[in-house]
């Protein structure tokens, strides 16, 4: 029995999604042997090679001169208006003619740009953030140059904590099963499938029985089912997908019973480190396949969704397992990912997503420091990203406690919420502890709309944490959240003005435009009356986008007073 994990392109080149070494660490626990592949960073390579972008300015230089076949290529699917194809000719010229120079010195190296770009950051030529700021931005240029054939249409974006950001989705990406179904089979329209039918190539696909494909951003989905479709073509072995937007959006899926078997065979909704074990032993006939947590299956031409299974013991769940993974193909090569609870100990935000796990689990302090001290020890990693919504307050002290204990001598970062017990002595011993930076989601600076989100915290609270971290020596990145329903210009400055307050406190912050989800308690009748919501507009298929009229400051506005207060905004914190 052999399983194979794969991570499909396009996200962050910081490291490798949690999830996958989160699946394997799992799996090889109960003794499943598992490879991991990661298609995203082997995308980021070839798509920024010389070979590749020598072909792409030469496509798009006939693009250029002549029109019509942009025309014949794109305007017919998408039923584009002339105005639209002068725009892309335009975005062509954009990229291609003013980037030359930039792009023909890259073409003329031996290697990718995002390996030079990884050996200037492991010989620490990039110390400086300004110069890494250009690296990133240059590396995006790059990528978006790359994709420039198959969607000619400017996407804007911008970056967030040295990332870059989709800001506003590409017209000609949408999330039908339409679109996915044309997508997914068309070659003039899909960077993807070249690069995937390579890929699986040079697989040995006979020795898999099971392949996860992993699909946690709305931007995976394109590629993950690329990937999926090809895999069915080419292989017996059974196709899982799963993360994030299969479970959001798992209903689009019931809807389309034929993509089973064509696209993939199972679902797995909700998270995966149980099921996935659940899965396999169904797979060996030793448990009905009914009784799979979240497991969505095609029997007898019917879909049928398995309820999702509290977790027993998150204790039992075994530790992640990153073996087969070379960390010098990431920029934060001696980093490590980690989840020590499942869903928010304070879960009361009315427009947070963790409303669709209604329960909150967390291990013990001491057997969260046994997985750190597992991982240093096995990957002599000294550095820890803690990626739990929020620590709750006891836990990071007993936390604290065991790390000082055991003289581990490592550096991490987490999420905490804004709590009064967050004291000075408290953090100087997480400090103590290894703790590098903190993020806390501080959303708003009027009192008003933090009640309306119901999140809890006391501004006052919030300005004293930030003056003692800064004080102690702990980074603080922060999230601010404007254009909540019903926020006034007066609301949108008292968050400025707290910003500003507070900026010389702040390490970093992320900026985002609200933007409302289906999964989130703001859609009960209750809330659409007390967010004054109208006008509400259900997702497409395969997302998770909610749109709606409310009172209060519009988009162009706040816009326009953030960039007057250079602040540098997202429309949606989706990672490219």
């Amino acid at each position: 029995m052999k399983v194979l994990l794969i991570n499909p392109p396009l996200g962050i080149f910081n490291s490798i999604y949690t999830s996958i070494p989160l699946l394997k660490g799992q799996l090889v626990g109960n003794n499943i042997d598992t490879d991991i592949l990661d298609f995203n960073v082997e995308f980021l390579r070839e798509i920024t090679s010389p070979r590749y972008l020598k072909e792409t300015k030469k496509y798009l230089k006939k693009i250029y001169k002549n029109p019509s076949i942009l025309n014949k290529d794109v305007s017919q699917e998408y039923h584009l208006s002339e105005a639209q194809i002068l725009h892309q000719r335009k975005i062509i010229e954009k990229y291609l003619i003013s980037n030359t120079k930039l792009i023909d010195i890259f073409m003329n190296k031996k290697e990718s740009f995002f390996d030079q770009f990884l050996k200037a950051t492991f010989d620490n030529t990039l110390k400086d953030s300004n110069k890494y700021d250009k690296y990133v931005k240059i590396f995006h240029s790059l990528v978006y140059f790359s994709f420039l054939p198959y969607y000619p249409e400017e996407n804007y974006t911008k970056l967030c904590n040295g990332n870059p950001v989709c800001t506003v989705k590409n017209p000609l990406y949408n999330y039908t099963y339409k679109d996915i179904t044309d997508k997914c089979s068309n070659r003039k329209r899909n960077i993807y499938i070249n690069f995937f039918e390579k890929k699986v190539k040079e697989l040995n696909l006979k020795k898999y029985d099971v392949i996860g494909i992993t699909i946690p951003f709305e931007q995976n989905l394109y590629p993950a089912l690329t990937l999926s479709k090809i895999l069915k073509e080419k292989t017996k072995a059974k196709i899982i997908i799963g993360g994030i937007v299969p479970t959001t959006t798992i209903d689009s899926f019931i809807s389309h019973p034929d993509m089973f078997g064509k696209y993939f065979d199972y679902i797995l909704s909700g998270d995966g480190e149980t099921s996935i074990v659940e899965y396999i032993k169904s797979f060996k006939n030793q448990l009905p396949i009914s009784e799979v947590s979240g497991l969505v299956y095609k029997t007898d031409d019917v879909v049928k969704r398995n309820d999702i299974k509290p977790i027993k013991n998150i204790n039992e769940i075994h530790p992640p397992n990153y073996d087969g993974i070379n960390f010098n193909n990431y920029t934060n090569k001696n980093d490590i990912s980690l989840e020590f609870s499942k869903g928010c100990y304070w879960h009361k935000c009315t427009y947070c997503y963790n409303n669709l796990w209604k329960k909150y689990y967390v291990r013990t302090p001491e057997k969260a420091v046994d997985i750190i001290q597992l991982l240093n020890q096995k990957y002599d990693t000294k550095f820890f990203n803690i990626f739990d919504d929020a620590l709750n307050i006891n836990f990071a002290e007993k936390f604290a406690d065991e790390l000082i204990k055991r003289n581990l001598n490592i550096k991490y970062t987490c999420f905490l919420r804004v709590e009064e017990e967050l004291d000075y002595e408290l953090l100087k011993k997480l400090k103590e502890s290894g703790l590098k930076g903190i993020f806390i989601g501080i959303e708003s600076g009027s009192e008003r709309i933090l009640q309306l989100m119901n999140k809890g915290i006391n501004l006052n609270t919030a300005e004293r944490i930030l003056k003692d971290c800064h004080k102690i020596g702990i980074e603080t990145h922060i999230g601010l959240m404007y254009r909540f329903p019903t926020e006034t210009k007066e609301d949108t400055m008292k968050t400025i003005d707290f910003l500003n307050k507070t900026k010389k406190y702040i390490t970093n912050q992320c900026d985002t435009i609200f933007h409302l989800t289906k999964s989130s308690a703001m859609l009960t009748e209750e809330n659409i009356e007390k967010f004054q919501l109208t006008n509400i507009t259900q997702p497409e298929e395969f997302s998770d986008d909610v749109k709606y009229d409310a009172p209060g400051i519009s988009k162009d506005e706040v816009c326009k007073i953030l960039e007057e207060h250079k602040i540098k905004y997202v429309f949606h914190t989706k990672w490219f």
